[in-house]
């Protein structure tokens, strides 16, 4: 039986863990945290393939909003429909020239056989009441569209994981050491071997690639420095009567959150890891602000709490999926699209570690285009 070990309990380390045991293989899931608590605990969670260029990354991204839509409406899912909300988006441009780039971007998405359409204000008034849109304005609506509510989700992915053999192991059990060929060293001294060795760590997947003595990096966006541009600020407020679906509004981001709150974010709000509170909680009041210009039904909203969160993102913005060089039996995956593409991905990593077989919709994205030129002494 194939040994795998899959690093990082994310939500796309526990959909990979759970397609793998499926596929047959024993499987170990480890996480040094909890899983769904970094990355996946804050995102945005919007299902798209919106903006997504090129052509091959908007069709590997718009198969991921399909593979979900199985998934929530199957029966060999992780169970329930809770997590799931296929409620669609609007979005709307600030002036002439936002509003051309979004009819220029519409128009492409259709060509692409996607679901994309300008409306009145009045008929997005329809699908969302709660928006507060001057009668001129023309929006975008997306209605193949939605988001993922992740806590609810990952806890039924670990489950349904469990319950097809995987072990999980978290804290120090779960935290990764070393990679010392074919095996994995964690902080509590175990060590565990693997055939095949999946890196799904998120920003940590660069420092996992070291360990493993490859021969490409994987480069990302910077996340830990001052002024870094990975971090973002995710801001919950509540109680909310509104939106019910996911909103793009000029200068803010927002979807439902549950327990009756929204989850706001906005594309300028200048924080990283080194930012004092005082200044997170003066963006998280600007952003609730914006959002009751762009939204009715949150007069009475507070802000509930606000985080900041390191996305891991590629530097030249494309998914890194695929063997390591010159690290033996060592895979990696790391996205900024990971919610979208998750489900998606799960499977056809699955298949690329249990068979053998290299799928043509990964060709764009292998590690070995981040090739390090090492010096000949």
């Amino acid at each position: 039986m194939l040994r795998c070990a899959v690093i990082g309990a994310g939500i796309l380390g526990v959909c990979v863990a759970a397609r793998l045991a499926e596929s047959g293989a024993e499987v170990t899931l480890l996480e040094r945290a909890q899983p769904g608590q970094a990355a996946t605990r804050s995102s945005f969670a919007w299902l798209n393939a919106n903006s997504k260029a090129p052509r091959a990354y908007h069709d590997l991204n718009y198969a991921g909003l399909r593979a979900w839509a199985r998934l929530a409406a199957g029966p060999d899912g992780p169970g329930g429909t809770d997590w799931h909300r296929a409620v669609g988006n609007l979005e709307w441009a600030a002036d002439a020239a936002g509003h051309a780039e979004l009819t220029a971007r519409v128009s492409r998405l259709t060509g692409w056989g996607y679901p994309a359409h300008l409306i009145s204000a009045a008929a997005a008034a329809e699908l969302e009441p709660a928006l507060r849109l001057a009668p001129h304005t023309e929006a975008a609506w997306f209605p193949g569209e939605g988001y993922l509510l992740t806590g609810p989700l990952v806890a039924r992915l670990v489950r349904h994981a469990e319950a097809r053999g995987v072990t999980v192991l978290t804290g120090q059990a779960g935290q990764v050491t070393g990679l010392p060929g074919r095996a994995v060293r964690t902080a509590a001294g175990q060590l565990i071997p693997a055939d095949a060795v999946i890196c799904c760590a998120g920003r940590w997947v660069p420092e996992l690639a070291v360990l493993a003595g490859a021969a490409s990096h994987v480069p990302l966006v910077p996340w830990a420095t001052p002024g870094a541009e990975a971090p973002g600020l995710v801001v919950q407020a509540g109680p909310a009567a509104g939106p019910r679906r996911v909103v793009h509004a000029p200068g803010i981001y927002l979807r439902p959150h549950a327990g009756g709150l929204v989850h706001l974010e906005a594309p300028d709000a200048a924080v990283d890891l080194h930012t004092p509170d005082t200044e997170l909680r003066r963006w998280a009041a600007e952003l609730l602000r914006r959002a009751r210009l762009a939204v009715r039904g949150l007069d009475g909203a507070q802000v509930t709490g606000y985080r900041v969160c390191v996305r891991p993102m590629p530097s030249d913005g494309q998914s890194v999926v695929g063997w390591l060089p010159g690290a033996a039996g060592v895979y990696v995956a790391v996205t900024h699209s990971g919610v979208t593409l998750a489900a998606h991905l799960a499977g056809l990593i699955a298949a690329e570690v249990t068979q053998g077989t290299r799928s043509p919709e990964l060709a764009p994205y292998r590690p070995d285009r981040f090739a390090v030129t090492r010096a000949v002494s």
